[in-house]
């Protein structure tokens, strides 16, 4: 396993994101994790957020297209429904990771047909070298080149290593 991001880079990052997401959404808005890899780096965001000064509400979504495998089933699964409504709301997706973009698209579609106002997206790493994906996130802690196996910080491998408190990458 290698490391990709320190504690230090994340806490670093934290503070100059929470400002990035406030001079992008206002201090006002609907936080909604995707659980279960977003939620470390919910924990953290929301925290660096209310010391810039906002006051999400929380909420939260569970998805699943994994399983216990490290290669996405491609299907979506709503497992946990947000319990609030977002109609007429500024809501922003937080994950763990953007890769092939179906999870967060998947929540993006429902939402919209839920009456969002605004819908925007946060993730705690942005696969770069993805192609093709329909889905973009407007606000990253960190941009990454290549296609690793990420674990650690929320991310797992088949429900181990999510509680790292580094970005790390899978020797394969």
């Amino acid at each position: 396993m290698r490391t990709i991001f320190t504690t230090e880079d994340i806490d670093r990052r934290l503070g100059e994101l929470a400002g990035e997401i406030i001079a992008g959404l206002g201090k006002q808005f609907t936080m909604v994790p995707i659980l279960t890899g977003g939620f470390i780096f919910a924990a953290d965001l929301a925290r660096a957020l209310t010391r810039a000064g906002a006051d999400p509400e929380i909420d939260f979504i569970q998805l699943s297209s994994y399983g216990t495998g490290r290669v996405s089933s491609g299907e979506i699964q709503l497992v946990k429904d947000v319990t609030a409504p977002v109609e007429g709301q500024t809501v922003l997706l937080v994950d763990d990771v953007l890769d092939s973009g179906k999870s967060v698209s998947f929540a993006r579609d429902l939402f919209t047909a839920r009456g969002a106002a605004r819908i925007m997206t946060c993730v705690a790493v942005d696969k770069t070298s993805i192609k093709g994906r329909d889905v973009k996130a407007e606000f990253r802690l960190f941009d990454m080149p290549d296609n690793a196996f990420l674990v650690g910080y929320g991310m797992d491998d088949a429900g181990s290593l999510r509680g790292l408190p580094t970005i790390s990458a899978l020797n394969d």
